[in-house]
């Protein structure tokens, strides 16, 4: 198998897998107090880029991983009732999660898992509330909260954030997707997809 042909496959692959986990776990989490959902989802996408990139050995394959679950996030303009916001607000937060843990998997080293996760934590929080104030001003956003509570939140993204992706970090092996079949063709990352578009379209018109 070419090397592009394989980068191809795995980015399809994890990024579709990316969008089912953020129209499904996302969407319930999306029930909890604004931000909250972050925390939780984050590391999920983490998780996908991670793989994409031990599973390639390319370091760009976090990007386009990421280009992959926000094209499926994009599905949602076609449909009735949708805001601009509502599409732009959760695409940018994944390509700045990409941008996260890119400088991440350059520094990556097996040791100081933990502060090097949480660190990466409060940066994409930070990243992410800086876009919010300074570019999308949403009506409802994580730059909208008091100044205390908005310490007080950064600080809990950054430990629960830092845990998870400790927490993956210290087993990668054992907790790693593998799909090294030789033979894997385009059938079952196109497949994965479409049931991903599925997913994020049913969860738009609920």
């Amino acid at each position: 198998m070419s090397g592009s042909k394989k980068i191809m496959q795995t980015v399809l692959l994890f990024g579709s897998l990316w969008g089912i986990s953020e129209a499904t776990l996302g969407y319930l989490l999306h029930f909890l107090p604004v931000g909250f959902s972050g925390m939780i989802m984050f590391p999920v996408g983490f998780y996908f880029m991670f793989n994409a990139f031990r599973t390639s050995g390319k370091q760009s394959a976090i990007f386009y991983t990421a280009i992959v679950a926000a094209a499926i996030k994009c599905v949602d303009v076609i449909l009735p009732a949708t805001t601009a916001i509502r599409v732009v607000n959760p695409v940018v937060s994944i390509l700045l999660e990409s941008l996260v843990v890119f400088a991440f998997a350059r520094f990556y080293h097996d040791q100081k898992v933990f502060s090097m996760s949480c660190t990466m934590g409060l940066g994409w929080v930070l990243l992410f509330i800086s876009t919010q104030a300074l570019v999308l001003k949403p009506a409802e956003g994580l730059y909208l909260m008091p100044v205390f509570k908005m310490i007080s939140f950064i600080a809990m993204n950054t430990i629960v954030s830092g845990l998870l992706i400790g927490s993956y970090l210290t087993r990668p092996a054992e907790l790693s997707l593998r799909f090294n079949n030789p033979r894997i063709s385009f059938v079952r990352p196109v497949l994965i997809l479409v049931l991903a578009i599925v997913c994020e379209i049913t969860n738009s018109l609920i």
